[in-house]
Order: structure tokens, then C-alpha cells, then sequence
């Protein structure tokens, strides 16, 4: 399957060509940046690890730099892509590659149905995400492909750093999307990536991260049968107000007493000085673990917390 890059050693000069071409103003609509530098590109290709059985989903293909390199690589590429413009110019740069599918839409309400279908998947969800992401979808992406019902092996993202940062981060900076993406899978930054990268170059530095999911059976046997939406009504909870104790954040939204709640939060190894931050995802099992053993499963019901 592999073959040549069609693409021109000169990408910068032929990207601005081509929104010429298109009537694209980048950088504008739907924050579009595209990516220039061929170093990165390369580095972006190696790190999804494809092969010629691979089944890869790109989102926001843009121009078609890096779905060029992919449709030389994998077994079948599926391009979702907002902009009409681009997808006529995604379509030409698959001129000739029955290896390639071109889905106009945004990628957050595109049924999952209809992706399957575009990968050629027959029940397990055998496929891979690469993707230069515009930065304002990452978070909601991110959410749809680890909590949905369309689960990838791998997201290959080049994302804002500081979002990258935020999904890898240690004990003691967590947020929801850090546990989010380390309760299902690990995640590790490549490289980074300058500004210089892109044309027009953002206003800030990008970053190659990976998130290899977990098995299912893999994650079932983390939660060793928790359920998961208990977890995250406390840890949405825990988060509502970073500056206050994890104790005084679900003592004030939970019909529990403080002294219950703390008493649980002991029990889970967690002391009164606890904050939703500093607790690693085995700590947010725990918990959720002692909660579920000292209330009754309808306790949740009609308490659930906001997004």
C-alpha cells in the first residue's frame, strides 16, 4: 500500500496557493491552521504506528496534507470534514485512491452508524484516530471517543500544548479531562510543536499527543464492577470549586453529612485536606467505591451534578 508522497516539498508556499485556489481564509473560520512543516508531518505519521491493515479516521482533514500520507499507509481512511470547500479539495487529493471517504459534516453529531460504515467495520471497533484538530473541538472529541459508543484503539492528536498538558498531567494539577483520559487509556506527549508549523501560525504552541485506550476487558477489570457514573457525579462534584476542600465541595451538594462524607473519604485513604486535584484515578475508584458500598443504589437517582 505504501507509495510516494504526492505532496510538494515546498508545503508552505503550496498551502497558501491552495486556499487561494479554494477561497479558504485561514485562520478565521473554524480557527483552521494548516500544518506546513513536513518534519512534523513525518513525526505525526510515525507516531500512529499505521500499518497496511490500519483503518484510520481523520478529522478536520483540511487541505489533505497529512490524509495524503495516511491513504499511502493504511488499509482505509475515513475524512470527516466541516468545511465544503475543503472537502471538494480533500476529494482531489484522493483522486485515484479507493482506499478513501470523504464525510462532509462536524465530526461531534456525524452518527457513529455512519463512520462504521465509511471504515468498513464489522462489529469490534478495529480502527485508529489521526488528526491536526482545531483546538476549540479537542475537548468535546476527546469526550465522544473515550465515553461513547464508538471506541477507538488510539487518538493521534496534534493539539494545543496546553490542552495536551492537561490530559497527561500528574496527581495534584488533575481536571476532569486528565482523569477523563487516564481512567480510560495512558497518554503521552511526543513533541512539541511551534507556532512556525502552521500557516497562519497560531498564537500558541502545539503539541504530537497519543492516548492508547484500554481494552475492554482491560477496563472492566479496573472498575472490578464500580460504576463508572458514580465516579464521575463525585469527581464532577470535587471539581466544581478547585479551591476548596474535596469534603466542603460534596458536603455542599451531596444529602449527606459532612461527617459521613468524611468518614468515606477516610475510609478511601483520603484525609480532610483532600482536593479533587491531587486524587490520581485509582484514588476517584476508591471512592467511588466506598459510596457505592455505604449508600443504597437509588441514592444517585435525582442527584446527579451539572456538566
Amino acid at each position: 500500500m505504501r507509495r510516494d508522497s504526492v505532496l510538494p516539498s515546498d508545503l508552505r508556499r503550496w498551502t497558501k496557493l491552495a486556499l487561494a485556489r479554494y477561497r479558504v481564509v485561514a485562520g478565521h473560520k473554524m480557527g483552521q491552521h494548516f500544518l506546513v512543516d513536513q518534519e512534523v508531518l513525518s513525526d505525526m505519521v510515525a507516531a500512529a504506528r499505521l500499518s497496511p491493515d490500519s483503518r484510520i479516521l481523520e478529522v478536520g482533514g483540511g487541505l489533505g496534507v497529512l490524509t495524503a500520507e495516511l491513504i499511502a499507509r493504511a488499509k482505509r481512511v475515513v475524512v470527516v470534514e466541516l468545511d465544503s470547500r475543503l472537502v471538494v479539495a480533500l476529494n482531489k487529493i484522493g483522486v485515484g485512491s479507493a482506499n478513501l471517504t470523504v464525510i462532509a459534516g462536524d465530526i461531534l453529531q456525524v452518527p457513529a452508524a455512519a463512520i462504521k460504515k465509511a471504515l468498513g467495520l464489522d462489529g469490534q471497533n478495529d480502527f485508529d484516530i489521526v488528526a491536526n484538530l482545531p483546538y476549540e473541538i479537542t475537548g468535546a472529541l476527546v469526550q465522544r471517543f473515550l465515553w461513547g459508543d464508538l471506541l477507538p484503539r488510539s487518538l493521534t492528536l496534534l493539539i494545543q500544548r496546553e490542552v495536551a498538558e492537561r490530559m497527561s498531567v500528574k496527581p495534584g494539577q488533575m481536571s476532569l479531562l486528565s482523569l477523563s483520559c487516564q481512567l480510560k487509556g495512558t497518554v503521552k506527549i511526543l513533541r512539541s510543536v511551534p507556532p512556525s508549523a502552521f500557516w497562519p501560525p497560531p498564537k500558541v504552541q502545539s503539541s504530537i499527543v497519543r492516548l492508547d485506550l484500554r481494552p475492554a476487558q482491560d477496563f472492566a477489570a479496573l472498575l472490578a464492577g464500580q460504576s463508572i457514573e458514580v465516579v464521575w457525579r463525585l469527581a464532577r462534584l470535587g471539581f466544581a470549586a478547585r479551591r476548596k476542600l474535596l469534603v466542603n465541595n460534596l458536603a455542599s451538594a451531596l444529602p449527606v453529612t459532612k461527617e459521613k462524607i468524611l468518614q468515606l473519604m477516610i475510609k478511601s485513604q483520603l484525609t480532610v485536606h483532600s482536593r479533587a486535584q491531587e486524587l490520581s484515578p485509582a484514588q476517584w475508584l476508591n471512592l467511588a467505591r466506598a459510596f457505592g458500598e455505604a449508600l443504597p443504589p437509588n441514592f444517585w437517582r435525582g442527584h446527579s451534578s451539572k456538566n
